[in-house]
């Protein structure tokens, strides 16, 4: 036998409370509250009701003719039209706050601190809504005690308040009931989807659940607003300036957060590297920073957390030799709370975390070390490692993300002789060593001085080049200049380095007389960067000549 229950998806059902609701709360303040308002506060509290309305009327109804219309109007969204008009309308409660305060001066001083408290409750939550504070794993149990603070508060003053003053305290306390349920139950609680005997609530998707707790929360809070501006007319009948001044106060803050909007990273904010590392945990590193010293260095992270205590969250810092890939030095460290704010995506709170390391003696000089990063857990005695569900950076193993990388400079000095060649770049090749005769399917043992006189910052390769005197064939061989221990996007302003070729030499390389030149070109596009002999004289080709050898036959 079918149910004889009413079937209604939640979004038919926000559809229905929304004018229902509206209605009723606007009839009820219009008839008992607003004749007793100033002639101020009553344009006020029309404007805001006009406002909001209009937002939910084009979030709901209004069928959007792109995505930014979708953007612009909707009701859970950040940084748009209705998110600006819930931090302001919030504000401009907190505002309303401060006059009374103001005008209160006189009077006890327990109305007076009230109306401070509420104020700077107020002015918190419009700075919350704004910078998406609740939108993180906070406890809400901070804001159930702040609201318990505020119900309390409230009853206390009303309780020795005159009598005609308790109306405004008790549509201050139903605005603060119907955006709590908004705000805590319809978002904690999430769906409410089921059967309610005639009625049987289905299809609810987050979008639409999010949209009646918006619709409640903008209600509650103008019900707030309508009991403050209840409070300020008492005070102040007549309004005069203060009262007036009550209209600039939206504007006043929409001009305050605006300049906030989130339009820069946050690794534009730190100057630190950006990345976009997301932990299984739920912890997300979304910039870096290495800082090297001489004799230590420093990394630099800015997380956010899965939770705000971290709940037990570590992390590891290892300096690994890129050729070898052992760890040179690790350092394993509890994270800390340093709560900062930073303008990026979707405004997120991080932890900044440092950790300084010094090189232990025997760190390997001119030579590629990277810096690892892994995150872990600690579960009673047991290690648990965090492992990446997706990165821009690369990854070292299934838990290891490699935040960059360093060189500990040499300090032997710079030779002075000239070179032979310079390079464009500031690379310069101050000597090879050729031998006069190689044998074909042995190595060809041929090594390079390199200085640098700028800091690195692509890869090059190093071509050599043998030309037979008599058929004119080439052989060709490439590789990195100091080989892959050190790549010259690491070579920094006065390295001075060496490095011997073992070139493999065909088996079937016809014997004779060769030629042989060398020169670096750029990984990238293969371009070759122009030299400079001693006197200043451009090589043809980019081709540096080192003289001449015989092959042997094999």
């Amino acid at each position: 036998m079918e149910s004889a229950a009413v079937h209604v998806t939640v979004e038919t059902l926000t559809r229905i409370i929304f004018p229902t609701s509206y209605a009723l709360a606007g009839l009820i303040v219009y008839r008992w509250f607003m004749p007793q308002l100033s002639r101020v506060a009553r344009r006020l509290a029309g404007l805001m009701l006009a406002a909001q309305a209009l937002i939910i009327f084009n979030a709901l109804y209004i069928e959007s003719p792109s995505s930014f219309y979708v953007w612009l109007w909707d009701l859970h969204r950040e940084w748009n039209v209705a998110a600006a008009l819930a931090s302001t309308q919030l504000a401009l409660v907190g505002g309303v706050a401060l006059g009374c305060a103001w005008l209160s001066r006189s009077r006890m001083a327990l109305q007076r601190l009230y109306f401070v408290g509420i104020a700077l409750v107020f002015l918190f939550l419009a700075f919350d809504e704004f910078f998406t504070l609740h939108e993180y794993p906070i406890s809400w149990n901070y804001y159930i005690y702040l609201g318990a603070l505020v119900v309390g508060a409230t009853l206390v003053v009303a309780a020795r308040s005159p009598r005609r003053s308790r109306q405004w305290h008790a549509c201050l306390l139903a605005g603060l009931a119907i955006s709590a349920l908004g705000a805590i139950h319809v978002e904690r609680f999430g769906s409410f989807c089921g059967d309610y005997g005639l009625l049987y609530i289905d299809a609810c998707p987050p979008n639409t659940v999010w949209e009646l707790e918006e619709i409640l929360e903008f209600l509650g809070i103008w019900l707030a607003l309508v009991a403050l501006l209840g409070h300020f007319s008492s005070l102040s009948p007549a309004s005069g300036r203060l009262g007036r001044i009550l209209y600039f106060m939206p504007a006043l803050w929409i001009v305050l957060i605006v300049p906030s909007a989130p339009i820069w990273s946050i690794a534009r904010q730190v100057g630190g590297e950006p990345a976009a590392v997301a932990f299984a945990s739920g912890t997300g590193l979304h910039a870096y920073h290495i800082d090297k010293r001489q004799s230590n260095f420093t990394v630099r992270l800015f997380l956010s957390p899965e939770r705000w205590d971290y709940n037990g969250l570590g992390y590891s810092i290892h300096l690994v030799d890129q050729i070898t890939g052992e760890s040179i030095v690790s350092r394993d460290t509890h994270a800390y709370r340093r709560l900062e704010f930073y303008l990026a995506p979707g405004h997120i709170p991080v932890y900044r975390q440092w950790k300084r390391i010094r090189f232990p003696p025997g760190t390997p000089t001119n030579q590629a070390l990277s810096v690892v990063l892994t995150l872990w857990h600690k579960q009673g005695e047991e290690i648990v490692y965090d492992r990446p569900l997706s990165s821009d950076l690369k990854l070292l193993g299934e838990a290891q993300v490699v935040l960059g990388e360093l060189v500990l400079p040499d300090d032997a000095p710079t030779p002075t002789t000239a070179p032979l060649a310079r390079f464009d770049n500031g690379f310069s090749l101050g000597a090879a060593e050729l031998p006069n005769v190689a044998r074909a399917g042995e190595n060809l043992v041929i090594s390079f001085d390199w200085r640098s006189d700028d800091n690195g910052s692509e890869d090059h390769a190093q071509f050599l080049h043998l030309g037979h005197a008599e058929s004119g064939a080439w052989f060709v061989y490439d590789q990195e200049p100091l080989g892959p221990r050190l790549p010259t996007r690491l070579w920094y302003s006065g390295l001075a380095d060496s490095e011997t070729w073992r070139v493999p030499l065909p088996a079937d390389l016809a014997p004779g007389q060769y030629s042989a030149f060398t020169g670096i070109y750029r990984a990238r596009d293969g371009e070759r960067v122009p030299a400079r002999d001693r006197d200043g004289s451009s090589f043809i080709d980019a081709r540096v000549p080192l003289g001449s050898l015989i092959i042997e036959a094999s």
